[in-house]
């Protein structure tokens, strides 16, 4: 039977089909709750420090747990513990719902619920990225992982707008319901996943892959510079209550600032695919995005409209994706197979642990001289950071250890 005009091939997997499928319906309704729990926030306490702990409060669990979720991906059904982990935020979120139905919804309570939620996605992540990979065909994997991330970008586009219209009409309750449903479609999805076979060699100690991290030139040049990106970017996502409250907006104008990243990504994953079809080298689309993005920064820091902070998003958000996608493909492709959970537990850790570091940072900065002067000097540290590393490049990163094996 001919392929499907315009379906990607990897779709054509039904494995991978379902769970992307859930995973996109999954983090749109954690967008839901984002836009909901940040508003309330920044509404109770007047607060851009506390909006920024709020960040901290959902990722802070992966200084602990982030390795050990790796370890459990290396010794565990990668499909079990992503079940388990995922019960865990839904109910959550429904605990969000009931409070908020009941008028008894506190900043404490708020806090108390992301707290629970980050453990279980800190502790479930690694698990699921190290699904991808067996779903797939290898030579399929880059574009698992770019669609997967188009799929995240596709929640963060439409999720944010919907969550704002929701919140603004229906009020934070039914915000965190959408959030609880969205993770049981992905609990569905898990639950018909075939088991994987997750080979026979045993997987190796923390110290192994601490030691491969650190003395690969590639590992290394990835995980910190994905640290640094998230570091310096991540604030302007997790301060976007603050930038919409600086332009005038209520809760939909945060919709639409946050969904205009989203859709700048699906932009950026389109552009991505045809420049690296047309040979563009990861190991120096990073650098790339890097610099794009940071300048991009520097517009949202500087905008005193809407409009144009949404254009700074838009822009932002092409080249978001590009970090992402290209960080986490040339990770799954070039760590040996029995370190792959602990590399995956390293990347999630390099993504989650600075962006709740520079949320709070960025977050009580803006409280003492501005969001402009906080998220000017983030735009400034991306710049430096880009033109480092496009003047000196690795070109390791481009490596594909199992096609040298194959």
């Amino acid at each position: 039977m001919p392929a499907a005009v315009g379906v990607p091939a990897v779709l054509r997997v039904p494995a991978f089909r379902n769970v992307w499928i859930g995973s996109v319906l999954s983090n749109g309704g954690t967008w839901f709750q984002a836009v909901a729990a940040g508003w309330l926030v920044l509404q109770i306490t007047g607060s851009a420090t506390m909006v920024g702990l709020l960040a901290l409060a959902y990722r802070a669990p992966a200084f602990l747990l982030s390795t050990w979720g790796g370890k459990l991906a290396d010794r565990h059904d990668w499909r079990r513990v992503g079940l388990i982990t995922f019960s865990i935020e839904a109910a959550g979120a429904l605990a969000l719902a009931a409070l908020a139905f009941a008028g008894h919804l506190s900043v404490a309570a708020i806090f108390a619920a992301t707290v629970v939620m980050g453990a279980a996605f800190a502790v479930g992540l690694p698990s699921v990225l190290a699904l991808v990979p067996a779903l797939v065909p290898t030579p399929k994997l880059q574009e698992a992982v770019a669609l997967n991330a188009a799929g995240i970008n596709v929640a963060r586009a439409v999720g944010p707008l919907l969550g704002g219209v929701v919140l603004a009409v229906a009020g934070a309750g039914w915000c965190f319901v959408v959030n609880a449903a969205s993770f049981l479609a992905l609990v569905v999805a898990l639950l018909a996943a075939p088991h994987v076979q997750q080979g026979s060699k045993a997987p190796e100690r923390l110290r192994t892959a601490l030691r491969y991290a650190f003395g690969d030139r590639a590992a290394r040049r990835l995980l910190t510079g994905m640290f640094l990106f998230m570091l310096f970017a991540g604030p302007m996502q997790e301060l976007a209550p603050v930038v919409a409250r600086r332009v005038g907006g209520g809760p939909v104008a945060l919709g639409f600032i946050l969904g205009a990243m989203g859709a700048g990504a699906l932009l950026g994953a389109w552009l991505l695919q045809v420049l690296s079809r047309r040979g563009l080298p990861r190991h120096m689309a990073i650098p790339v995005a890097t610099l794009a993005f940071g300048a991009s920064l520097a517009v949202v820091a500087a905008s005193p409209v809407l409009w144009l902070t949404v254009a700074g998003m838009l822009a932002a958000g092409s080249f978001w994706i590009w970090i992402l996608t290209l960080t986490n493909a040339s990770i799954q492709l070039s760590s040996p197979s029995t370190l792959l959970g602990r590399m995956l537990g390293f990347y999630q850790l390099s993504v989650i642990t600075p962006i709740a570091l520079g949320s709070v940072a960025f977050g009580a900065l803006a409280g003492a001289v501005g969001i402009g002067w906080s998220l000017g000097l983030a735009s400034l540290a991306l710049l430096a950071w880009g033109a480092f590393t496009i003047t000196h490049p690795v070109a390791d990163i481009d490596r594909d250890i199992r096609t040298i094996r194959s």
